[in-house]
């Protein structure tokens, strides 16, 4: 009797982080059966009580879930070097780890959601697979940019430096903002999606923004491009990750929007034009709720 083989897919998410990867987990979770969803994986298992989760985590990045397999640390700067042999290791290892929980749980569709895939695992991915699926998880940058400042986190713990020659829009940093960089981050991740699909098998590409994760239709759209079988999506309210760690909610001010207006001069004409969601972007408009909160 011959065994029933078992189609698996690879859908990827290219994104700047901070743009609703923890609903559209909770939406793939909920609505899409033969789906792994994977939000920034590996995740650390902690086994120490909460006091001592610090050191643990630290030990547990270095040694166990590590920095590489998640897509920091050395896979940043292998990315840079074009030290693809160390980046597939890292990939292969992981493509690994993702079959035996593809296999332990009877899924067929493993989504990666994690802004770690496009800063330098995607290269070992893509080449160690027939083909891959694109979402490209895209929030308004403004936005974005907000809520990463409001976390106070180390920028280069997660990116490369604006300036390196593998990137799609290099500019010096010598004179940035603090909010220069994650805008900076937002529009390579938006170029790097693209650049993605035009070198790799990519079979299917979809782009979802973050507002329309709570959009039952967009969301069903969405999931039907994908040829994902699902079930009846229904409204639900956003997650934010952001007030539930006790970090303030995402508010943009005047200030961040004429910081955006001013980062723009730094694009040059013909990166800013490959950037399509800047064809109709007004950030005043985009943004005229949270500037009458604080007006």
């Amino acid at each position: 009797m011959r065994s029933l083989v078992i189609e698996r897919r690879y859908i990827f998410t290219v994104t700047a982080g901070r743009s609703g990867q923890s609903s559209l987990a909770e939406l793939l979770g909920n609505y899409v059966p033969t789906c792994l969803p994977a939000f920034e994986e590996p995740q650390i298992e902690y086994r120490l009580p909460p006091v001592l989760q610090t050191l643990e985590r630290n030990v547990r990045r270095r040694f166990v879930e590590t920095h590489e397999l998640l897509g920091r640390g050395k896979v940043l700067t292998a990315f840079v070097a074009g030290d693809d042999a160390y980046i597939d290791r890292i990939a292969r290892r992981r493509l690994a780890a993702i079959d035996r929980e593809l296999l332990r749980q009877g899924k067929s569709i493993y989504f990666d959601i994690s802004k770690f895939f496009s800063r330098g695992l995607h290269g070992g991915f893509a080449r160690g697979l027939e083909s891959i699926d694109l979402v490209r998880l895209v929030r308004d940058p403004v936005r974005n940019m907000r809520s990463f400042l409001n976390r106070n986190k180390r920028f280069s713990l997660d990116n490369n430096a604006p300036d390196a020659a593998v990137n799609e829009f290099r500019v010096l940093p010598s004179d940035f903002h603090t909010g220069e960089f994650y805008l900076w981050a937002w529009c390579e991740m938006y170029l790097r999606f693209e650049r993605i699909a035009e070198r790799y098998p990519v079979r299917r590409a979809v782009e979802i923004r973050t507002e329309q994760l709570i959009d039952p239709i967009a969301m069903i759209r969405a999931f039907n491009k994908l040829e994902l079988p699902h079930l009846q999506v229904a409204s639900r309210p956003p997650l934010n990750t952001n007030q539930s760690q006790g970090l303030p909610a995402t508010r943009v001010s005047r200030a961040d929007i004429e910081l955006f207006e001013r980062f723009l001069f730094r694009i040059p004409s013909d990166i800013r034009a490959r950037i399509a969601y800047f064809a109709d972007y007004d950030p005043w408009v985009a943004n005229a709720r949270y500037l009458a909160e604080t007006s």
